[in-house]
């Protein structure tokens, strides 16, 4: 989900709270509670998380002296020493800018089959990752064997293009390397732990303050975090709900993109209508007709929901789209937005 509608599903979460509709109304500043733990567990991945992360292994091309061979060799060895040591490594793949908004693309395969690592010059594209006409120069692609049980756990073919690039887990778990894609996002962030620990520093904070409020504060700033984590379960990347009891994330639902426009529109829509329903609610004298409020101005929003989604699951089925493809889509929808921000 974008940034706006994890915003306003945090605030409409504190709405349900009628003292905290009455105390917003006195002028207390709870309500922002919940936008805040709305936009709090992707504001640690992109701000922080993925700046503490250091790569074992950190392959830095230069578009004109492009070295498939030594970038193939290097990330094989790499993935042969996880399975020597069964030490954990960080593979990190940078970009090559050309421009403000062009790229010179390439890709990686995991090739289970052969069991080795193939990397390829691609096209230069622009940052909505469009690639310029005639862009594609004939370049020797670079191949490496791996000489240890290999499992890519979001695909094997990997597009490195635009921001700062991917980057990759690699361990050994079940008698094999696992790749796990850019581990750094939607991990202790994303979690069950995540949402009770603000909710404990809200109830603190207003505690400290003298309020009232704070059991309030805590149950908004939890479930304002709780359910960011769970509108992203809806799509392809998934979160690690039970850190630190687990740790691997697991895949979404794949109901969604980040960046679909309907599901995002169906959202904000839908939490806006929530707010003001919730206001006039907890209101002295409400004026809303649940029946006509709900029955003809919201049903429009499912209905437009389940249309998008019918077409998406049919052209999904037909396109044959690979899951890393799809979590690549989410992550650069997320990562579009806090470059942009």
């Amino acid at each position: 989900m974008k940034g706006i509608s994890h915003f306003i599903t945090g605030v409409a979460v504190g709405t349900f709270f009628p003292d905290a509709v009455r105390a917003a109304a006195d002028g207390s500043f709870i309500l922002a509670l919940g936008g805040i733990g709305g936009l709090l567990p992707d504001t640690i991945d992109f701000k922080f998380a993925r700046f503490l992360e250091e790569p074992d292994i950190l392959i830095d091309p230069h578009p004109e002296q492009f070295e498939a061979q030594k970038i193939a060799d290097e990330i094989a060895a790499g993935i042969d020493r996880v399975g020597a040591t069964r030490k954990k490594q960080i593979l990190k793949c940078n970009t090559m800018r050309l421009g403000p908004d062009w790229w010179q693309q390439y890709s990686l395969k995991f090739d289970t089959k052969q069991n080795a690592v193939v990397v390829k010059l691609g096209p230069i594209v622009n940052t909505s990752q469009l690639p310029l006409p005639e862009s594609e120069r004939v370049w020797p692609e670079g191949r490496a064997p791996i000489h240890t049980p290999l499992l890519p756990t979001y695909g094997e073919f990997v597009t490195v293009d635009i921001f700062s690039g991917p980057s990759f887990a690699l361990e050994w778990r079940n008698d094999r390397v696992e790749i796990d894609f850019i581990p750094w996002h939607r991990q202790y962030s994303h979690s069950i732990f995540m949402a009770l620990l603000f909710g404990l520093i809200c109830g603190a904070l207003f505690f400290l303050l003298g309020s009232s409020l704070y059991v309030t504060a805590g149950l908004i700033g939890a479930f304002a975090v709780l359910a960011h984590v769970l509108e992203d379960q809806l799509g392809y990347l998934g979160s690690n709900l039970l850190w630190p009891l687990t740790k691997v994330r697991s895949t979404g639902m794949k109901l969604i993109h980040a960046g679909d426009a309907i599901p995002n529109f169906f959202t904000v829509g839908t939490c806006c209508m929530l707010i003001i329903y919730n206001l006039d609610r907890f209101s002295p004298q409400p004026l809303i007709d649940p029946l006509v409020y709900w029955g003809v101005l919201w049903l429009p929003f499912p209905l437009a929901l389940l249309y998008f989604l019918l077409r998406k699951f049919r052209a999904d089925a037909l396109q044959r789209v690979p899951l890393l493809a799809q979590q690549e889509g989410d992550l650069v929808a997320e990562t579009q937005e806090v470059v942009d921000a």
